[in-house]
């Protein structure tokens, strides 16, 4: 009874209600998988049972999935191997019951809960927002294994099961029924009603051949080798050209379902479980569930001891690429926002960019053209400044001039109400400097968006030396509720993930010039598991901004962030990068090129082998990573591991740049600094929090080297 009530109406319905003791989740633990199976045998005996529900009590969670933090202590391949036996079987007795049963999915479903409500005969969900269906496993580096891989093909295909799974898809609980996946979805104020209806139709009607002719299932050519072999090929090809193969969970799922297809649910689950065992105890799979985590502490991080306000009513000054971006995902939560335009020109443009986003929600089949088109009235404009007395919030988005930003601040400090917060997207402009001549400094804060906005979850909050706890606890509840991550930085020039990344950047064009092909450079890095090139990066950005930003950290840092003449020789030639069509690479073709015209800046012709390229780029990342724990840019070490995954791409297979460091050793790390130091220059002296590690034999994660 600890983690399950069991009750049974006059009519022999019964229902068996999960409800984890001090936990706003439930999920599968070895006690919880024996106490379900107690449950189980318990209704084995019960011939009054007529159908069973079963149900989550808590709020916007089914379950949530297996227990993570008892795979990720698991140590020996035998306790993984005996607790997902454990599950399989549980989860057959499930299955075996001598009556129906009736999955109700009212929140997130997720990995073994899905497996759960697989395990049953019929499944309900709501339309509610928080409903979310899937296997979220290959984003943890494992695979469904308590039987996903071996019942969701029944319902949805062999195809769109394979694609589900390698995906991580979560589907919302109408396009689950769409697929076949549940049996009805209905809204959650009717789903009294609806469980009325189901076992009635179940029981009374035996109508069971009727509910599951509804479901896809495997279709015809599915059942031909030639055609499975296919499916599996094209899924493959997919799989490397996305994770070029640093990631082994998705290839394996495609090798499960393919040996197991057709062979009976024991040996398709032996199967699963024995992939299983070999990829949670992998280093990808270890360092995947460390930095989830992570990302559930921050989901729980308030940076403050103070309660938020609620934002209702949003303003934006800056309608460029980020600014538009922002303002998005502002309305996308059914903020209301209005935009500050110089021009109507200005709206409109906004207003489009805005409108692209959203398309591409609609293609994906994640939004229809009614919902965008309610979600598009909340954004209105003025080129005046008029309107913006409601604002709950103000963000500006424009170009980095700290004198045009003030401007801006004080004409709004006369309009907008005294407790509106004031926030800046700067990327590099000190959070204090800027509110110096606030009236209320204290309700300004900086909030440091990534490019592009729609698909880069982490957002920076920079507190000035006069912030309230207050306006640091609304932006951090705010940036949550746009779906973002945020992470609280001490005020320092490139805050915390631009800091780290601009060494790497610069290192990159000092090969360059040194004479290092810009292929090999960045054909290195993307081995490495870096999603882009060093080089190919700085095009994107923009050559010029990466130029500007580099002279800003240099007159902050000094030497070991002095700005490379091939970025201001690119300057002044035009070559910006991508939106000029020339930077490192030529943009003319559909594939860019190397840019030819760039030769010439190369001051020597000597090329370095991939390692030095690697470990010039990255340890020069990784100094710079500890001066900002040695200076406390950063609580600790695995928030500035997850700013850097989410930031910059930094491969998650390697668990985060520190991750990195330590499965590298700090005396490596140290020796190879000092020999760059000596052939090439200071900016490799090690940190002193390195040199301490060392003395103390530490590591970044706590153990010992």
């Amino acid at each position: 009874m600890k983690y399950f009530k069991f009750k049974t109406d006059k009519q022999g319905v019964a229902t068996l209600t999960f409800d984890m003791p001090k936990s706003s989740v439930n999920v599968l633990s070895s006690a919880v998988l024996d106490a379900l199976e107690k449950q189980l045998d318990k209704c084995f005996k019960d011939q009054n049972i007529k159908a069973l529900f079963i149900e989550s009590a808590k709020k916007d969670i089914f379950i949530a999935g297996a227990d993570i933090k008892e795979i990720e202590q698991a140590k020996e391949q035998t306790v993984i191997d005996r607790f997902i036996a454990k599950g399989q079987e549980i989860f057959n007795k499930l299955e075996k019951l001598p009556f129906p049963t009736i999955a109700v999915i009212n929140g997130a479903c997720l990995g073994g809960g899905l497996e759960l409500a697989l395990s049953c005969d019929y499944r309900i969900a709501t339309s509610h927002a928080h409903t979310r269906i899937g296997f979220p496993e290959v984003n943890l580096g494992i695979l469904p294994g308590f039987g996903g891989t071996q019942r969701l093909s029944s319902l949805v295909g062999y195809a769109k099961a394979m694609e589900l799974i390698l995906g991580a898809k979560q589907l919302k609980g109408e396009k689950a029924l769409k697929l076949g996946l549940v049996d009805a979805c209905v809204p959650d104020g009717y789903l009294g009603f609806k469980k009325a209806e189901l076992v009635e139709t179940i029981i009374a009607t035996k109508a069971e051949n009727e509910i599951k002719s509804r479901r896809k299932g495997i279709v015809w050519y599915e059942r031909l080798s030639p055609v499975r072999y296919l499916i599996a090929t094209m899924a493959k090809k997919k799989v490397l050209a996305k994770t070029h193969g640093h990631y082994p969970a998705p290839l394996k799922v495609i090798e499960v379902m393919q040996e197991s297809y057709g062979k009976p649910l024991d040996e398709g689950l032996k199967i699963e479980r024995e992939a299983e065992r070999e990829l949670v105890m992998t280093d990808v799979s270890r360092n995947l569930i460390r930095l989830f985590l992570v990302s559930e502490q921050l989901k729980s991080e308030t940076f403050s001891t103070k309660a938020p306000k609620e934002i209702h009513h949003a303003a934006i000054v800056g309608t460029g690429t980020m600014g538009s971006a922002i303002a998005w995902a502002l309305d996308n939560q059914d903020i209301d926002v209005r935009l500050k335009v110089r021009k109507s020109v200005s709206a409109a443009k906004a207003i489009s960019k805005i409108r692209k986003i959203y398309e591409g929600y609609v293609k994906r089949g994640r939004l229809t053209e009614r919902e965008i088109a309610l979600k598009m009235d909340k954004i209105t404009f003025s080129v005046m400044y008029e309107g913006f007395e409601e604002s709950d919030f103000l963000l500006e988005a424009i170009s980095e001039d700290k004198a045009l930003k003030q401007k801006i601040y004080k004409e709004f400090e006369a309009v907008l109400r005294p407790d509106t917060i004031i926030a800046t997207n700067t990327s590099s402009i000190s959070i204090s400097a800027l509110a110096e001549n606030l009236v209320q400094p204290d309700r300004f804060v900086g909030m440091h968006f990534f490019n592009p906005v729609n698909r880069m979850p982490l957002v920076e909050i920079i507190p000035g030396e006069k912030t309230t706890d207050e306006t640091i606890a609304t932006v951090v509840q705010l940036s949550k509720q746009m779906g973002k991550t945020p992470i609280k930085v001490k005020e320092s020039a490139g805050f915390l993930v631009n800091r780290i990344l601009m060494p790497y950047l610069n290192e990159a064009a000092m090969l360059f010039e040194e004479g290092t092909d810009i292929e090999l450079i960045d054909q290195t890095l993307l081995s490495f598991g870096m999603p882009m090139g060093p080089l190919r990066l700085v095009d994107e950005v923009g050559v010029d901004i990466g130029e500007k930003v580099s002279a800003i950290l240099y007159q902050a840092y000094g030497e070991r962030m002095h700005p490379v003449e091939t970025l201001k020789s690119m300057v002044d030639h035009g070559w910006f990068g991508k939106k000029s069509g020339l930077g490192f690479y030529n943009y003319e073709y559909k594939t860019p090129v190397v840019n030819q015209k760039i030769k010439p800046l190369q001051k020597n012709h000597t090329s370095l082998d991939k390692d030095m390229i690697l470990d010039r780029t990255v340890l020069i990342m990784i100094n710079e990573a500890a001066r900002c724990l040695e200076e406390h840019v950063v609580d600790n070490s695995g928030y500035l591991d997850m700013a850097m995954v989410m930031g910059t791409g930094f491969p998650a297979f390697r668990g985060g740049l520190l991750r990195y460091a330590d499965q590298l050793g700090v005396d490596f790390i140290i020796t190879r600094l000092n020999q760059f130091r000596a052939a090439y220059s200071q900016r490799f002296a090690p940190t002193d929090l390195l040199l301490q590690m060392a003395q103390k034999k530490q590591t970044f994660y706590g153990g010992v080297s």
